[in-house]
């Protein structure tokens, strides 16, 4: 889980160099960025509403990590009526501490699934001071996880508007691999995975929510490695969203994150007309600009239990990718 803006993996090298590394890539600036952030939510959240702000219609971006929710965001962070926030997890916190699954802005009861039934009268009133925008300006917020989450935010915002990013599940479950094998020390907290959170806390709720859900009960204890971890999320995460396309009709899009690499400009152009926002040609322009073709690689199959098997590839097969999972046996 990396701190956007603040540090990257890359930046570990520079002890093998013997430079003095970044403050915020040590564990008092990890500490103290974490720390602040949280501090920051919790004003921000005390603050009275400011006038003129819209709650109206704000467009969540969902979909798995790792599906390409990080390059949407940056297309619509481009866009002149738009107000971008990327990840914004102390905010959300601040909102309800449930929500900090990686339980690295709050301490306390937390969960990656949410409906809503756990939206309450003090929740709502954060939302709107916290997640608004100037009028005549629609916000855009990406945070993958909620994609487990849709319930709680269309009753937080009735008139919201959800775009899912679908990515081989495949690819998805190895980049999240990847990002799983870096852990960095915090203070006063339990190690911080950049994917699993403090002392693992983000997958202790996938499995737990997940579970209560009626998600593969029988079979969510016999993934043993990151990558099946993955390759469960990624299977959760396009469960509930598209089990919402239905409910939500016009206000849900979904788009394949091969397709907008293969043509940017057809994809965010049929994007911006069912969000009903503009697409100047300059605008168009610079956001294609962005977008790379993706990289087509040879990727190991991954072995899941029986049901979860069945069901991953099934999804595959329906949304159009070669990836494949294996029987666990």
């Amino acid at each position: 889980m990396e701190i956007p803006g603040i540090f990257h993996r890359d930046q570990e090298s520079a002890q093998e160099t013997k430079r003095p590394k970044p403050l915020a890539n040590t564990v008092l600036g990890r500490t103290l960025y974490y720390g602040g952030h949280a501090a920051q939510g919790r004003i921000l959240a005390a603050l009275p509403p400011t006038r003129g702000r819209d709650v109206r219609q704000p467009v969540f971006i969902i979909g798995c990590g790792r599906s390409g929710t990080t390059l949407l965001g940056r297309i619509f962070s481009l866009h002149p009526d738009v107000k971008y926030l990327f990840e914004p997890n102390h905010l959300w916190a601040a909102i309800d501490a449930s929500t900090d699954f990686s339980q690295v802005y709050s301490r306390g009861d937390y969960h990656c699934f949410l409906d809503a039934d756990s939206v309450t009268t003090s929740a709502r009133r954060r939302f709107s001071r916290l997640l608004s925008s100037p009028e005549g300006v629609t916000l855009v917020e990406k945070s993958p996880t909620n994609a487990l989450r849709i319930g709680y935010l269309n009753a937080l915002a009735p008139d919201a508007r959800f775009v899912h990013i679908v990515r081989d599940g495949i690819a998805v479950a190895r980049s999240i691999e990847k990002m799983a094998t870096t852990t960095r020390r915090v203070l006063f907290r339990s190690p911080v995975n950049d994917w699993w959170g403090s002392g693992g806390a983000k997958w202790s709720a996938l499995r737990q929510d997940g579970r209560a859900a009626g998600y593969y009960r029988d079979e969510v204890d016999r993934l043993a490695t990151s990558v099946q971890r993955a390759a469960y999320e990624w299977l959760l995460s396009v469960r509930e969203a598209e089990m919402w396309r239905a409910p939500l009709d016009s206000r849900f899009s979904t788009i394949r994150y091969e397709d907008l690499g293969d043509d940017p400009c057809t994809i965010i152009r049929e994007l911006m007309t069912k969000l009903e926002l503009a697409c100047p040609d300059y605008w168009l322009r610079n956001a294609a600009k962005l977008v790379r073709a993706p990289i087509v690689s040879h990727r190991e199959p991954i072995a899941l239990p029986s049901q979860m098997y069945t069901d991953f590839n099934t999804w595959q097969e329906r949304f159009g990718f070669e990836g494949r999972a294996t029987e666990l046996v």
